[in-house]
């Protein structure tokens, strides 16, 4: 599928992929976002969007759309056109997108003039790969991946100028799985540090207004380490993020919820989302959930009791310091999954769609 513009989102592992995911669970999204971009002056799409100069950055927190303390998100159905705020009786303060492939992250037509979210102001959270397969890490660390990086990078510079709302830029996103070409093996951290500092330093020359999150996936899967140890230093980022899914395992219960906040895996690592907040208090990050939702299918249920425990941890918990929660966005996207993790409309997920509601909106 990489390559190819498929509405907003296309295929790679399920959302939350577990301690079993490996490559055949392809088949979640990669959202191509965008259309052009140039690299020293070389075109590499159709239509080149100049970085714009140096601004400052805005306010991290932003949330006057949803008066909520922290940054209410959501990505998929019914987003773009105002559907899902409709459903939900709030204003949304952040939308995401995904451009998994060299491709998708150099092309950017979702942003482009006439792409779905062309007109989004407000916050968005961009996921961003690193490589292809075929390339290593220890190939980006020597620079191999800066001319299609600095072009990903001005492209959505350009095309977020002048707009309000902050951009979170999720590059190599949940490097501590395996169904991805830049997942990260216990032999190749101090690669990827040294392939994150390089695009760091790109980023805040090229795009220094935009934010970087270290994202993580709630399960490390391939790595057998503590995901902590792919830190890549002190000014490296200024999120960290953590996909978390109610699967892998399935929280029913508010009880579950709460036992399961403070838990690590085998290695040590974070697994509950106190573990995550505690992990991003010790490196003075915020702490983002750039995807959440529910599974409608056998890993997962219908878990009204989980979106409620859920709405109280994010309220205790919210704001723009060190260990607190920044943002939150729902997974809302139907297109390859049959609508497992929508919760608007509420076909699937009834229940916990009605707590959704009820609890997320006015």
């Amino acid at each position: 599928m990489v390559g190819q513009q498929l509405s907003p989102v296309s295929r790679r592992p399920g959302p939350g992929a577990g301690p079993a995911s490996a490559g055949p669970l392809a088949g979640r999204r990669t959202v191509i976002a965008g259309a052009a971009a140039a690299v020293g002056g070389a075109l590499v799409g159709a239509r080149v969007v100049a970085a714009p100069a140096a601004a400052a950055a805005p306010p991290v927190l932003q949330t006057a759309s949803s008066g909520l303390p922290f940054m209410l998100g959501a990505a998929g159905d019914g987003v773009a056109s105002g559907e899902y705020e409709r459903q939900l009786g709030r204003r949304l303060d952040l939308t995401a997108t995904w451009a998994d492939s060299t491709w998708a992250s150099t092309h950017l037509p979702v942003l482009q003039p006439g792409g779905e979210l062309a007109g989004w102001d407000r916050a968005l959270d961009v996921s961003v790969g690193a490589f292809e397969a075929g390339t290593t890490w220890a190939q980006a660390a020597a620079g191999a991946c800066d001319e299609a990086w600095t072009a990903s990078l001005t492209a959505l510079a350009g095309l977020r100028a002048g707009r309000p709302g902050t951009t979170y830029i999720r590059f190599a996103h949940e490097m501590n799985g395996n169904w991805y070409p830049w997942s990260v093996r216990a032999s190749e951290v101090a690669d990827f540090q040294r392939g994150w500092q390089r695009y760091r330093a790109l980023q805040q020359r090229v795009f220094p207004s935009a934010r970087l999150v270290f994202s993580l996936n709630h399960n490390t899967v391939g790595l057998d380490a503590d995901s902590s140890v792919l830190h890549p230093g002190a000014g490296q980022a200024d999120v960290l993020g953590v996909g978390y899914y109610n699967r892998y395992p399935y929280l029913a219960t508010a009880a579950d919820f709460a036992g399961w906040l403070p838990a690590r895996d085998r290695w040590g690592g974070p697994a509950g989302l106190d573990a995550f907040r505690a992990l991003a208090a010790a490196w003075g990050l915020p702490l983002a959930v750039p995807e959440w939702s529910l599974c409608a299918d056998g890993s997962g249920g219908d878990a009204p009791d989980f979106v409620t425990a859920l709405h109280s941890w994010l309220l205790a918990h919210a704001g723009a310091g060190a260990g607190q929660v920044l943002y939150a966005c729902q997974f809302n996207v139907s297109s390859g999954f049959g609508g497992a993790f929508t919760l608007l409309p509420s076909d699937r997920l009834p229940h916990a769609s009605e707590a959704y509601r009820r609890c997320f909106g006015a």
